[in-house]
């Protein structure tokens, strides 16, 4: 068969690196983008566009990071952070670049070509950069794509992967002509062939788990491969910086250093405004929108990406191990009016979001809420209670068997939007019965208390990647480190393994829809609203900001002269 290149359709919906508040060109997107679900028309990016010429040579570029983390690996559940993604693309390669619609072509730095040589079982052929190199000086060659397939594959559950996707249904890595031309086989047909092939780590960096979990605690240049490498890491300032990398065989880059220090979430404004920092993510905070659109010499970009808000019901705790209790509790929740509270002051529309997979300006949404009736309605939450025997009592808080109907809300300290969501929630379903009690986590605290299921309910943000249809298992599949909820369902499993391999555009939303019905029905995630893309930026910041759909272009971010 004849190879062909392949350019990859919209950037779409949620999945699948994590935020506690508010993973990435191609110029001619060909017909093969018609495998995800279009997207409506939106504020695609802002990022004020500038040429190289435009921009200084030098400076520094501040940032801000409520949390550090304690992992660097970006394939490890604990690392699978969206804020040090941000701070990762800047010194770890990254195979593909994605432009403003989404679609996406070899990053040339890294991969000269990516040619589809078979579609079934799909067969792809890599042609690596020979000039690209580890910061030790090695090349980055087919052992480095072997190891990183072996170890996310599944196989060794010892490796604590954030998501096997895509990795699974790979049968092979092999070398043809030289080390540099690799081809990957896939087990069956897999039209999401990219994701797994988006970002290759060193063989040395995941050579056996102990490495691959424990190893990245702190960052080693040899490992690293970049424009950027690291100029120091300060543990107890909480910062991490990086300079030009003097191995770098691409453009130069602008900057002379970028730092990113940690800032608490609610302090993050006021750095801006103070001039500490030159940019930040002011996501679902009115407070941070009005003050940094006060700033004389800053800029608020816009963009809609494929980020959304929601509450994860932990349903292996409590009272929530009842299916038909947090069906109740969906009832007794006005989601509408928690995103229009989160929001309230910014610019930008609210709409209630009713699908766990497909977002609702996408082809092919089903607003799940209306169709299974598991929404808004207090007092239908009112009579399920009662019907499953929770009676209320003098105090209005349901009881039954003696014990109260009370479950326990995880907000994130120096988070306002988690701060609000339970707030909202705790109103909301007294009114039906319920109590909640508010239990306050340090924002440091969040990954731990997901991994360990510390929580009952908890919200954040799952930030999207290109490969929506490619990660449903990674939030709701059985086994899945980041099925935070803990539900499990074989049906859904059987029908995650038939998108993966579905061909037909109209097939595949089809069958997601029917595994967006059965998880609505569970309730383990439930979805609030689209999240805007809203940053904050020194106004002469240049291609930097609101990306929505693309990838950031390090080596071209600068400040205009």
């Amino acid at each position: 068969m004849k190879s062909r290149k392949i350019f990859a359709g919209p950037l779409l919906l949620g999945a699948f690196a994590l935020a506690a508040c508010g993973s990435g060109s191609s110029n001619d997107p060909a017909t093969d983008s018609s495998d995800q679900p279009s997207i409506a028309p939106v504020t695609a990016q802002d990022i004020n566009v500038q040429d190289r010429a435009n921009l200084a040579q030098g400076g520094e570029l501040r940032l801000a990071v409520s949390d550090l983390g304690t992992n660097w690996n970006p394939l490890q559940i604990d690392g699978n952070n969206n804020e040090l993604t941000g701070i990762r693309n800047t010194f770890l390669p990254n195979f593909f670049n994605f432009d403003a619609k989404g679609a996406y072509t070899p990053n040339a730095p890294f991969v000269t070509s990516a040619d589809v040589v078979s579609d079934d079982p799909t067969t792809i052929n890599l042609k690596l950069n020979p000039k690209a190199v580890w910061g030790d000086g090695s090349a980055i060659d087919v052992d480095d794509i072997k190891a990183t397939w072996e170890a996310c594959n599944g196989k060794d559950k010892s490796f604590r992967c954030a998501s096997t996707d895509g990795f699974d249904k790979i049968a092979s890595v092999t070398s043809g002509a030289d080390k540099f031309d690799v081809t990957v086989t896939f087990s069956q047909a897999y039209p999401d062939w990219a994701s797994p092939l988006s970002l290759t780590l060193k063989a040395e960096s995941v050579k056996d788990a102990k490495t691959f979990n424990d190893g990245w605690t702190e960052l080693d240049n040899d490992w690293l491969a970049g424009p950027y490498k690291v100029d120091a890491e300060d543990k107890t300032q909480k910062t991490v910086s990086v300079v030009p990398n003097d191995k770098w065989w691409g453009d130069k880059p602008l900057l002379d250093k970028i730092t990113w220090r940690t800032v608490a979430t609610d302090a993050t404004p006021n750095a801006f405004v103070n001039g500490e920092i030159d940019a930040f993510d002011i996501g679902p905070d009115p407070n941070g929108f009005q003050l940094a659109s006060g700033v004389a010499d800053g800029a608020v970009r816009k963009a809609a990406g494929p980020n959304w808000r929601h509450i994860t019901f932990n349903s292996k705790a409590g009272v929530l191990k009842d299916e038909k209790v947090r069906q109740a509790l969906v009832k007794g929740l006005d989601r509408a009016a928690i995103g229009a509270s989160d929001l309230a002051g910014i610019d930008w529309p609210v709409t209630q979001l009713n699908n766990g997979i497909i977002l609702s300006n996408q082809q092919g949404y089903v607003d799940l809420g209306q169709k299974t009736g598991i929404d808004y309605n207090v007092e239908q939450a009112k009579s399920d209670l009662e019907g499953l025997g929770w009676v209320a009592g003098s105090d209005g808080i349901r009881e039954k068997d003696g014990k109260k109907l009370t479950v326990k809300f995880s907000a994130l300290d120096g988070v306002p939007a988690s701060q609000n969501e339970a707030l909202q929630t705790q109103n909301q379903l007294k009114e039906i019965g319920v109590k909640v009690d508010i239990v306050n986590v340090p924002a440091d605290e969040f990954n731990t208390t997901l991994s360990s299921h510390s929580f009952e309910l908890i919200a954040f943000t799952w930030i999207g990647t290109p490969f929506p249809f490619a990660n449903i298992n990674q939030l709701y599949g059985t086994g899945s480190e980041s099925n935070y909820q803990q539900v499990s369902l074989p049906e859904t499993d059987k029908l995650i393994t038939e998108i993966s391999k579905e061909t037909d555009p109209a097939a595949r939303i089809d069958l997601a829809n029917q595994v967006a019905e059965q998880l609505w029905t569970s309730v383990g995630i439930v979805p609030l609203y689209q999240r805007p893309e809203l940053i904050a930026t020194k106004a002469k910041l240049a291609n930097y900001g609101a990306f929505g759909l693309s990838s950031p272009q390090w080596e071209n971010i600068g400040f205009q002269k």
